[in-house]
């Protein structure tokens, strides 16, 4: 029963989960062999305020990382 979580930045659209879901769930069909019902995909949103990385925040304006 395998279970995947993701950790993304907020402001992703219910489209984008649900896609983000499926496509992870058929992924671990067919590597895995399970059957769908087996898998949970979890999908956390987190605000960049709360991201570090490299030693600043993700919300900090002045790096130049991709949002």
């Amino acid at each position: 029963m395998p279970v995947v979580t993701v950790d993304w930045w907020t402001g992703n659209s219910e489209t984008a989960r649900a896609e983000a879901v499926r496509g992870i769930t058929d992924a671990l069909v067919a590597a895995a062999g399970c059957p769908r019902e087996a898998v949970t995909v979890i999908i956390r949103d987190t605000d960049p305020g709360y991201w570090g990385s490299g030693g600043t925040l993700a919300s900090d304006s002045r790096t130049d990382r991709p949002r």
